[in-house]
């Protein structure tokens, strides 16, 4: 009796679990949308030139986020099916997904770590190559790209120690929004990578709590029986004969006839 309340409890737990992934899965989807949508860095990748590390930043960082949220909504479903049909082998295909989901999002918290500052300078370097041909005067598709991106961003040029903008280029619309771009950018890419590694790390404990979860109820559930009837046998029905039974013979009859000594 004690081990099948610890499986029930099991059981409301994993589906909790599966809850907070599914809130997380939005998460992602929302951070991912983001990324490959925001006008943040759209700008950005849009006036890098083509084949630069920037563009395959960007659809690295797009692709891996609508993998994740993919695999975490899959997940979900299996693990909800699992627990919904008592099935162990959706169990086990739900505990194979969480461990590839665990994979998934350990690769990504290490190119995090390791390839933050390299995303950083890539897009920083996109707005430096934009800010230089302005300055050199280049064609005026250029100054569209450095002005839409002021306003998005609103800031202008490089101040505080970098070459400030020369008032002659007007590439300032209010004097009061000149703030330093590059610092601008990397604040707006600092919150977001802030973001994006706190939603990796939570979906990364769930990952975790699931797979503990899931390979305790694989055990737990014994091939061709189900978790809320194990143990329970019922012989109230058991001495209750058929109507259309017929009755059974003693075994004294079937002997031969002895007579009485």
């Amino acid at each position: 009796m004690e081990h099948k309340v610890w499986v029930r409890v099991t059981r409301c737990q994993l589906l909790v679990n599966c809850l907070f992934i599914l809130l997380l899965a939005v998460a992602c989807c929302i951070m991912t949308v983001i990324t490959g949508l925001g006008s943040q860095f759209t700008i950005l990748t849009g006036a890098s030139p083509s084949g630069s590390v920037v563009r395959d930043l960007h659809h690295t960082m797009v692709l891996y986020g609508s993998g994740v949220c993919a695999l975490l909504l899959l997940t979900v479903l299996l693990s909800t099916l699992s627990v919904l049909r008592e099935s162990q082998h959706l169990m086990a295909i739900a505990f194979i997904g969480f461990g590839f989901l665990f994979c998934t999002l350990m690769a990504g918290l290490t190119w995090t770590q390791v390839c933050e500052s390299q995303v950083e300078a890539s897009f920083l370097d996109v707005y430096d190559h934009l800010y230089e041909q302005v300055l050199r005067r280049s064609p005026g598709e250029v100054r569209d790209h450095l002005l839409l991106a002021h306003d998005i961003f609103q800031c202008c040029g490089k101040t505080g120690g970098h070459q400030k903008v020369s008032p002659t280029n007007s590439l300032c619309e209010n004097a009061a929004d000149q703030q330093d771009c590059i610092s601008v950018i990397s604040g707006i890419l600092q919150i977001h990578w802030h973001w994006v590694r706190a939603s990796l790390f939570l979906s990364l404990g769930f990952t975790v709590y699931g797979m503990v979860l899931s390979s305790f109820l694989f055990f737990s559930l014994p091939r061709g029986n189900v978790w809320d009837r194990r143990g329970e046998y019922s012989l109230s029905n058991a001495l209750v004969c058929r109507s259309d039974a017929k009755p059974i013979t003693p075994l004294i009859q079937l002997l031969p006839y002895r007579s009485a000594q």
